[in-house]
């Protein structure tokens, strides 16, 4: 569902990122790129009510419940497994939501936003420029859903953690939610689709490594699954995103082993056992090679 925005009163009542990060106490985020939050009943009216106009993209994707909002004085409702773009310069106010509402919010600088998409052939064409100023709310079948949330995970793992990569990798994670965003904006209708794409090998490679960097780190894995050579997978992923198919995948065991030893009690050998090393001294050499700390100093 498409709804036109309205014109609006005065740029002094809009807010930038950076802005609604400090006022909202957000933790995840990147500068004035990027920004995520976990809401639920308690936070979400705040987060809504807090911003009236905005000058960034907001997602949404439902996990639970359902909310309630107004959006240039039309009441929206979005349920569980729906996602909710909202766009700049829209009035937004919070009207309700269940109780058991729970949501991932993805907060997009507006120009990086546009820039991705008009320096991708594919989405350029697949976007018209009408539709960047309007709000999408789209209802997701619950596999749709589940990969959403997987892209939004991955990316609030890289803003929360440290990265010799980090912009790149978030530059990268988010192309590949707006491309995810167009596909199911498009009925899957994107054109051209064919699988040597570049953009779209690059994209299934992306896919893939999100899913099986704990055990699978070699390049030949990868390319048999593309049914490509791993030099042209290789080849392709330097040209599309200036980074290596291993610097991608040890980021993603990075980010993870991070994750686990900063939120979980488990050992420092259960973690190397988890993400695949072949014993924990391997493991304890790779992050110090990543992060200049041991994993005990790095938990401490």
């Amino acid at each position: 569902m498409y709804i036109i925005p309205t014109k609006h009163k005065s740029m002094k009542d809009f807010h930038n990122l950076s802005n609604y990060v400090a006022s909202n106490n957000i933790r995840d985020c990147f500068g004035a790129m990027t920004a995520y939050i976990a809401a639920n009943k308690e936070s979400i009216g705040k987060l809504i009510n807090g911003i009236k106009y905005v000058n960034f993209y907001s997602l949404i994707l439902v996990v639970d419940g359902f909310l309630e909002l107004s959006v240039n004085d039309e009441r929206i409702l979005v349920e569980q497994h729906d996602m909710l773009r909202l766009s700049p310069h829209q009035r937004v106010d919070f009207i309700t939501c269940s109780p058991e509402y729970e949501s991932e919010q993805l907060f997009l600088e507006a120009g990086m936003y546009k820039d991705i998409i008009h320096n991708d052939e594919n989405l350029y064409h697949a976007t018209p420029p009408q539709q960047l100023e309007q709000l999408l709310h789209i209802s997701l079948s619950e596999s749709k859903a589940s990969e959403l949330n997987g892209i939004c995970s991955q990316i609030q793992k890289t803003i929360s953690h440290p990265h010799l990569y980090k912009k790149e990798m978030l530059e990268f994670l988010i192309h590949l939610l707006l491309m995810f965003v167009s596909e199911v904006s498009s009925g899957n209708k994107v054109e051209p689709m064919d699988l040597k794409h570049k953009e779209n090998i690059f994209k299934i490679f992306m896919h893939l490594a999100a899913n099986h960097f704990r055990q699978e780190r070699q390049v030949n894995f990868y390319a048999d699954r593309l049914n490509i050579t791993p030099a042209y997978l290789s080849r392709i992923v330097k040209e599309v995103s200036g980074n290596t198919v291993y610097g991608y995948l040890s980021g993603f065991v990075y980010n993870e082993a991070c994750n686990l030893l900063k939120t979980t009690d488990k050992t420092i050998g259960e973690i190397s056992d988890e993400l695949g090393f072949k014993d924990q001294s391997a493991f304890t050499n790779f992050f110090k090679q990543k992060s200049g700390l041991s994993p005990k100093s790095y938990r401490r």
